[in-house]
């Protein structure tokens, strides 16, 4: 369907939103609406509903709701896409500046960087903030002619949400905000909360190693044969003359702690990588939609070399195995000296008129940590607050069965 490319000048150009829908498979107690977003910045719906849907979605959820998966507008099917004429993550280096003249090319970088997103992706790039997405979910209410929707947003996702309920309070039936961020914390406080937790988590996934035969480090020394490889790097790759950096290193680890299941794969891939690291190989950029939302709603255009470098040795002291290697220092540092207008600047949300929300956060979360689901359900009157700690990883949807269960029995009976 098609929505306005800004709202502020409704009969102007438009884009196009995809949607995918599974339809309820018990009719005759169909709910309503359910829309779901996964996260990102950047990450299409549409995949989960298509080709995921009776896998992921527990039996009592799709018998009661029509699930809805939106494509963020700039993303997977929606059009116009957000394009950029380089990647916009750096796996080389150069987001960890250690003098001024290298700050300074960071900035340069960055600037020149945006230049070719602005060239690939036309007017759109001015118009991919949260509010303004949160705007388009509720042309696709209209459209399916609902009064009110339920929600189930994971991650970044949370930030929609929020928005959502606060633009349209009375268009929300009840809504989850699993694993949620804290719009109101700045830059600083951003990254020293997610390198602490990556830490955190890591510290877990050590300790798992630690007392589990199965792990293939069991019985070494995890953090000295992790912390080995990254100041080897590059690493050798077999069949190929790149070697792999640190930075994909880490951000391989970093993204191998998002799901708990994932770590025996993870804990091969570490001790595989003296000799192979290949499996390494694969970690490329964030997407250009990711950079150009992260910067339009979370800005750190204003730092400058001095807080910079006291940023990064806040990033360390609160991660020192993780190093900086985790998505808030690439926010920070992807996002310096971005030069076009946040449209969402650092400011917290004030939500109320709605039902009781439900805020779900994990005790031990990589990518956001629990402090963030408090200041979120602070922001929402009347919320709930969920904890989870029966596993380690980002969003209960991905890692806590039980909490799932938890989150289905509340969009059922829209009571927290």
């Amino acid at each position: 369907m098609q929505a306005p490319l800004d709202y502020e000048h409704p009969d102007g150009q438009k884009v196009t939103l995809a949607i995918s829908r599974l339809k309820a498979t018990d009719p005759s107690e169909r709910i309503g609406v359910l829309f779901f977003n996964p996260g990102g910045p950047g990450n299409a719906a549409g995949p989960w509903i298509q080709d995921m849907g009776k896998e992921v979605f527990p039996a009592r959820l799709r018998a009661r709701f029509d699930i809805i998966g939106i494509d963020p507008r700039g993303v997977g099917d929606s059009r116009p896409l957000v394009r950029c004429a380089e990647p916009t993550s750096d796996m080389d280096g150069g987001r960890y500046p250690q003098t001024r003249t290298q700050f300074d090319e960071l900035l340069t970088g960055n600037r020149d960087l945006a230049a070719g997103c602005i060239n690939e992706t036309g007017p759109l790039i001015y118009h991919m903030d949260t509010p303004t997405i949160a705007k388009d979910f509720d042309q696709v209410r209209r459209a399916l002619g609902e009064e009110r929707v339920s929600l189930q947003f994971l991650s970044y996702g949370t930030q929609y949400a929020a928005s959502y309920a606060q633009q349209f309070p009375h268009r929300v039936r009840a809504a989850v905000l699993d694993g949620p961020l804290d719009h109101s914390m700045g830059t600083e406080n951003m990254v020293a909360d997610g390198a602490a937790a990556a830490q955190d988590v890591f510290d877990k996934f050590v300790d798992w190693c630690q007392s589990d035969p199965t792990c293939a480090l069991h019985g070494r020394d995890v953090k000295a044969d992790y912390n080995a490889l990254v100041d080897r790097a590059p690493l050798p790759v077999q069949g190929s003359a790149d070697g792999v950096t640190a930075e994909q290193i880490g951000f391989g680890v970093y993204a191998m702690l998002i799901r708990q299941n994932s770590w025996p794969q993870l804990a091969r891939q570490i001790a595989d990588a003296s000799t192979d690291a290949s499996a390494f190989a694969a970690v490329s950029a964030q997407s250009a939609a990711y950079r150009v939302t992260t910067c339009q709603d979370m800005p750190s255009s204003g730092i400058g070399y001095r807080e910079f470098e006291s940023l990064l040795t806040v990033a360390r002291q609160q991660g020192p195995d993780i190093r900086g290697f985790q998505e808030t220092w690439d926010v920070a540092a992807g996002c310096l000296g971005w030069p076009i207008p946040a449209g969402n600047p650092w400011r917290p949300y004030h939500v109320d008129g709605t039902p009781p929300l439900l805020v779900v956060s994990g005790v031990h979360d990589p990518a956001t940590p629990l402090t963030w689901g408090m200041a979120m359900a602070s922001q929402i009157d009347g919320s709930h607050l969920l904890t989870w700690d029966d596993a380690a990883g980002h969003t209960a949807f991905l890692n806590s069965p039980k909490t799932l269960e938890r989150e289905v029995d509340y969009l059922i009976s829209g009571r927290p």
